[in-house]
């Protein structure tokens, strides 16, 4: 990616102000507040856009700082190229007009944009990952906790080939929701319940089976005719005769006890019924409970199986950044230092042929070599696609012009991007001269 012209509407002190840039190295050179950081912090916000802080942070944020001093516009346009396309960018960034147009620079036609960003448009990479990586000034070229982040993020999220992009991280993020919605699925709460209710509730059973037997043998006896002998007829018909009918009273005895069992029965059998839907109620919950607890196991075996292909990637990746950052930073030391090895920490340990030495030993200056190898190696090994310019606002203050010589000579060297230098230094144009490094010279 090239940014071939910078035009600017209103951005700080700027107010239609117009640059041509070249393919190699630009450097914009003038003295402190000559706007250096303004046109940096332009073409930033022309990629990335340029969003107002809240609260108490919104008083001096960059909105506020870079608002235009003449008034105009908000805003401006940049031309780029990608690969062999030339796009335009214009953007509006004030908070009443705000919007974001791209168009083909040829034939100015428009390209309907989803949304308000150039992410996932023109590049991949996030504002935090950019600033942290191909944007170093000499305030934050030591890296710290934000930079760790974005390779601890980015090393979970590598790719495991150039054309396929797995976010695992995001997948991990994703299936730890799904295991926690999972873990509050209604069924864990439910089997708990009806269990509790099926241990407490109590019925006599074998006092409803008992009760149905008696009723069959009441009925049997109802229907049974007795066999009497001619002496307990004859009794019989007497006692009927005085009003004293024994076997009409048996029968009425065993309707009414028959009357008794039918009522205590059909307690007994709502209680049964009861406890039947309290059975199945549970087993349906029971066998949600099982499914809700088989797919948290598979949802943890897939966790699982991802960490342990991010530890992976990660190890992998780790192996190739820390070859990147000793290949650079052998160059820009003149060979001093062959190789580097960088912990999870970002602490860093360098070779000079004889034995590792600590970071913490070296001068001002390596360090800020070092820190500058860690940024060029990782923007080119995680951010290779994007291309983006490099952008070093003043990074070399603590360099002397032998540093300098193998630092510039590297960047014209060794690196196809697109460089923007900012300074106020002429021994830095003293440099490229004398080394013939060829640049684009832009006075402010």
């Amino acid at each position: 990616m090239e940014i071939e012209k910078i035009n600017i509407d209103g951005f700080g002190k700027f107010h239609k102000y117009n640059a041509l840039t070249t393919d190699k190295i630009q450097v914009f050179f003038g003295k402190n507040e000559a706007g250096k950081t303004t046109i940096r912090k332009f073409m930033i916000s022309m990629l990335f856009g340029l969003e107002r802080a809240r609260g108490v942070a919104a008083e001096n944020d960059d909105y506020i700082r870079y608002m235009p001093v003449n008034g105009g516009n908000y805003g401006g346009s940049v031309t780029i190229r990608k690969g062999k396309t030339f796009y335009r960018i214009i953007r509006n960034f004030s908070k009443e007009q705000k919007n974001l147009r791209m168009f083909y620079e040829d034939t100015m036609e428009e390209i309907n944009l989803p949304g308000t960003t150039l992410q996932r448009i023109l590049f991949d990479s996030d504002k935090t990952a950019f600033e942290n990586t191909v944007s170093m000034t000499q305030a934050d070229i030591r890296t710290g906790k934000e930079m760790k982040e974005v390779l601890q993020n980015s090393m979970a999220n590598l790719r495991s080939s150039k054309n396929v992009g797995i976010d695992l991280r995001k997948a991990v993020d994703y299936l730890k929701i799904k295991r926690r919605q999972k873990r509050k699925d209604s069924a864990f709460v439910q089997v708990d319940i009806l269990r509790k209710q099926k241990n407490e509730f109590k019925y006599d059973v074998g006092q409803l089976r008992r009760y149905e037997q008696e009723e069959r043998e009441i009925k049997r006896q109802l229907q049974q005719k007795r066999h009497l002998t001619f002496w307990q007829k004859l009794i019989g018909w007497i006692q009927k005769l005085l009003g004293n009918d024994p076997e009409k009273i048996r029968k009425m005895e065993l309707k009414h006890r028959l009357e008794i069992i039918e009522i205590e029965k059909s307690q007994l059998q709502m209680q049964e019924q009861k406890a039947e839907d309290m059975e199945y109620k549970y087993q349906q919950a029971l066998s949600r409970k099982k499914a809700a607890e088989l797919e948290i196991h598979e949802i943890e075996q897939a966790i699982k199986a991802i960490e342990q292909a991010g530890r992976s990637i990660q190890k992998t990746f780790g192996q190739e950044l820390n070859e990147k950052i000793s290949k650079i930073f052998s160059d820009v030391t003149n060979g001093k230092y062959t190789k580097v090895v960088m912990d999870d920490s970002l602490r860093m340990m360098v070779y000079d042929g004889f034995d590792y030495i600590d970071m913490k030993y070296l001068s001002n200056a390596t360090i800020e070599q070092l820190y500058f190898a860690l940024r060029l190696a990782s923007a080119d090994l995680l951010y290779e696609d994007d291309g983006f310019p490099l952008f070093l606002d003043d990074v070399f203050g603590n360099y002397d012009d032998e540093r300098l010589k193998q630092t510039l000579g590297y960047l014209e060297r060794k690196t196809d991007r697109q460089i923007f230098l900012f300074t106020g230094r002429k021994e830095i144009l003293h440099v490229l001269d004398q080394n013939e490094i060829s640049y684009h010279l832009i006075s402010l």
